[in-house]
């Protein structure tokens, strides 16, 4: 796999984030569920205490490793069937109380969705960082006037904090439905074969399977559903919906500073680093390599959320979910941190030439005013229509012939009946036509810190729970 690359890894995730998705944690994740299980299994006398600290005690990676169960894995084809029956080799004296009424899903769905919650404990910090990045350049630029574009051409002025507010805006939106999906994400899965519970009821009661289920879920910090979520693939779908939302925000980011950063337009750039290159051959490129590289991880994010969108399971069981499941998700999550990290290390050292936005404003004669002078003289002769086709004629004549638009003006007679040279020309400053720019820059990163504050609360009740007693790195603890 590519993320495992020691040339290209840290282009597709980081250190942190492989562990998460390592055999090694998937296999603890299982573990702690069955460590949980028996514990309670024990607490309740569904199967003797000892044999059930004993259990709890092994169920770790140093006695049950993915290896063991690899091994046994050839010979049955089936994946927690090797588990049992490695944990059994293991520790034979207990090994046959082990995995006592649970199903295979039971312990796929409620491991994927530790994992889960590990990767989101890496991801939620790095991306709030970011969206305070964000906020922080939104601010500083927040009067720094640029041109405004609608289909490739200038259109009229902006600031680049206008600009990079509405990117703090999304973000903080990604955070939100981030926060929001973990609410219907993090649940315990444990019902049985066919989801009712029968076996568990069938080796004690179902008043004690209630209890029972209430336990394991207070040792691994997830709730109980009140209802058996092994057909509920929408949640798992839908993080992997809006990581794929977020890649596709920060790929859009990416291409706009590769757009901005072109040799003819130099407005931003990346930063640059002493030692650092862009070719092979020719010495004076300084590409946005960064900044590509976000839209080739939101091609990813994308495909990879089609293949969790077209998960169809039939009946109460079936497997074909499990691939797009434990390949999507971990793989987009992955890229989902490296995603981040890049945009914040771009965003942090953004290179802006305030020089090249104030020259390539008034490019073409300064054409990037017309508006404001269509308005001023539609606002002077009362006759909006009349003022912008003369305009646009004036415009027009400017931009194939060549000169100045506020010269073109004074020229005109039509025009200096209503507009003196000095009004013309005082009309020509970008800076007095940003509008609400300012304004709706302090609108916005006021509502971006409390937003981001309402989702982090979410996160303490979801993601940054207080683990039980199972570890990821020993399994159980006490």
């Amino acid at each position: 796999m590519i993320h495992q690359s020691v040339i290209y890894r840290n282009k597709f995730g980081n250190a942190e984030m492989r562990t998460v998705w390592s055999d090694a944690t998937m296999v603890q994740r299982w573990l702690d569920l069955e460590g949980a299980l028996a514990l309670a299994q024990g607490e309740l006398g569904i199967i003797p205490r000892r044999a059930a600290a004993k259990i709890a005690r092994h169920c770790n990676v140093a006695t049950v490793g993915p290896e063991a169960i690899a091994a046994w894995h050839e010979r049955t084809g089936h994946v927690i069937v090797s588990l049992v029956k490695a944990f059994r080799d293991a520790v034979p004296d207990v090994g046959e109380l082990f995995h006592f009424g649970p199903t295979t899903q039971d312990v796929l769905d409620t491991g994927l969705t530790l994992q889960l919650r590990d990767a989101l404990r890496l991801l939620v910090p790095r991306l709030l960082q970011l969206e305070r990045t964000v906020r922080a350049q939104a601010r500083r630029h927040r009067r720094t006037v640029m041109a405004g574009r609608s289909e490739g051409q200038i259109g009229s002025p902006i600031t680049l904090g206008h600009k990079l507010a509405v990117l703090d805006s999304e973000i903080t939106d990604h955070i939100v439905r981030l926060a929001q999906a973990t609410e219907r994400l993090m649940w315990l899965a444990l019902f049985g074969a066919t989801g009712v519970q029968s076996s568990f009821c069938h080796i004690a009661d179902a008043r004690t399977t209630e209890r029972m289920v209430k336990l394991v879920g207070k040792r691994l910090a997830l709730p109980v559903p009140t209802i058996c979520m092994h057909n509920r693939t929408d949640r798992f779908t839908e993080l992997g919906t809006v990581v794929a939302n977020l890649l596709s925000t920060l790929g859009e980011f990416g291409m706009e500073v590769r757009d901005l950063q072109r040799s003819e337009v130099a407005e931003v750039a990346e930063p640059w680093g002493r030692e650092q290159h862009s070719s092979s051959t020719m010495p004076q490129k300084q590409n946005p390599e960064v900044s590509e590289w976000l839209e080739g991880l939101a091609r990813l994010g994308r495909g990879y959320a089609m293949s969790l969108l077209d998960i169809q399971q039939q009946h109460e069981r079936d497997t074909s979910r499990v691939p797009p499941e434990i390949h999507a998700l971990p793989n987009m999550l992955l890229h989902a941190i490296a995603a981040v990290d890049a945009a914040d290390f771009v965003l942090g050292g953004l290179r802006v030439s305030k020089r090249r936005m104030r020259e390539n404003m008034m490019m073409n004669g300064g054409l990037i005013m017309s508006e404001a002078l269509m308005l001023l003289l539609a606002k002077r002769s009362g006759r909006k229509v009349w003022a912008h086709q003369l305009c646009h004629d004036i415009a027009m004549e400017v931009a194939a012939g060549g000169g100045s638009l506020a010269d073109a003006m004074i020229a005109h007679d039509e025009v200096t009946k209503y507009l003196s040279p000095a009004e013309i020309r005082d009309a020509f400053r970008p800076e007095a036509y940003i509008g609400t720019a300012l304004e709706q820059v302090e609108r916005t990163l006021r509502a971006c810190a409390e937003r981001t504050a309402s989702a982090m609360r979410i996160f303490r009740s979801t993601v940054f729970v207080r683990d039980g007693p199972l570890s990821i790195n020993g399994g159980v603890t006490r």
